[in-house]
């Protein structure tokens, strides 16, 4: 039987060993393990490819967006508008600042915010007395949240714009900017299978604000301005050497996986059309998807994915319940949000590596067509 891995973490680190086995083993003959040459070479690198003036390495992605929204002024009792559908990573780096996240539905098209969501969700803030500080759009599965629009509205309302592009390192935005770049602050995870993967958790934030950079330096390394003395509560958030070393490794190669995903995409966009499967869309240009995750949608989700996973096939629900219905925010008492709702009941992810072969592809668009062949519903 064909196995078909959602993502194929051996064989793409398998594509790039020599290359990161050297870095590696150089780091560990310099014993420079934490911040560093290393990691000033890769924010270099980053700030670079999203064109903004800086680049801060953190922990993790959920710290980078933590650390962001905290650098660009959001306090406690503050309020943030976040889309519903989305992973928790957003949401929970809100509520970490002490801030409450104000959650906006998402279009049915581009399972994205825009301006008409957000705008929906500040009505209701004002009418309940928050005080929104800023909108945390995320780039969902690769495809940049509409940045002209949300950056006008945040302008237009004195709103700080931080954009979670965790998922779309290699896009462009509509406006023809880098992803991470359309606001005050873009936040990037470094997750392994992330589109440039550490080997384990790393993060950074990217800006063109002086002071917002300033700010997430400050707290990514306890808040000292020098050894032993610490002008704010900041936390242990630094991107370690070692992850900086493979991230540099690899970097050269995210052109190449990028148009490795881009190509599977537009294959599955082809030879799936025929099929009652709501697909993803492909944005017009100058905008530009990473394809993070191809992502279908079907009132019939569970039975495909048992169907693929029966047949070798690794699937995947992005995301089974949305966030305004999870328990650690029920106390929210959100309204429907109904967008958001039906993505998390048809939504599912899949295979879309850059080392999946022709052969494998083949194997998926077949599957895929045969459970609606031999069960049309």
């Amino acid at each position: 039987m064909t196995r078909v891995p959602l993502v194929d973490l051996a064989g793409l680190e398998a594509s790039v060993a020599s290359e990161t086995m050297a870095a590696v083993a150089e780091t560990a003959s310099e014993a420079r393990f934490v911040l560093g040459p290393r990691v000033e070479a890769f924010e270099r690198w980053l700030a670079a490819g999203c064109g903004a003036k800086h680049a801060v390495g953190v922990a993790s992605g959920t710290d980078a967006i933590e650390l962001a929204l905290r650098a660009v002024g959001v306090r406690e009792g503050d309020a943030v508008v976040t889309p519903a559908f989305s992973f928790v990573a957003a949401a929970e780096a809100v509520a970490t600042t002490g801030a409450r996240p104000v959650f906006c539905d998402v279009e049915r098209g581009s399972l994205n915010a825009s301006a008409r969501t957000v705008e929906e969700a500040l009505a209701r803030a004002e009418s309940e007395g928050l005080r929104v500080r800023a909108v945390l759009p995320v780039d969902l599965f690769g495809l940049c949240a509409p940045a002209r629009e949300l950056a006008d509205l945040a302008r237009a309302r004195g709103l700080a714009l931080v954009e979670d592009a965790a998922q779309s390192l290699g896009a462009r935005t509509d406006a023809d900017t880098p992803a991470g770049a359309i606001g005050d602050a873009g936040c990037f995870s470094f997750f392994p299978t992330k589109n440039l993967g550490a080997w384990g958790d790393g993060g950074a934030v990217v800006t063109s604000r002086d002071e917002v950079a300033a700010r997430v330096r400050l707290l990514r390394a306890h808040g000292a301005t020098r050894p032993y003395v610490h002008e704010a509560r900041g936390r242990n958030s630094r991107l370690d050497a070692l992850q900086a070393a493979v991230l540099l490794a690899k970097a050269p190669h995210v052109p190449r996986w990028r148009e490795a995903r881009a190509r599977i995409a537009s294959r599955y966009l082809a030879e799936l059309a025929h099929l009652p499967l709501v697909l993803p869309q492909a944005p017009a240009a100058p905008a530009v998807h990473a394809w993070h995750a191809f992502v279908v949608r079907t009132p019939r989700r569970d039975a495909l994915a048992a169907h693929l996973r029966d047949a070798g096939i690794e699937s995947r629900v992005y995301y089974p319940v949305p966030l305004h219905r999870q328990p650690v925010f029920a106390s929210l008492d959100s309204p429907p949000l109904p967008a958001a709702e039906e993505a998390c009941a048809t939504a599912l992810a899949l295979p879309c590596s850059p080392t999946m072969t022709d052969a494998q592809q083949f194997h998926v668009v077949e599957q895929t067509a045969r459970f609606f062949v031999r069960s049309p519903g």
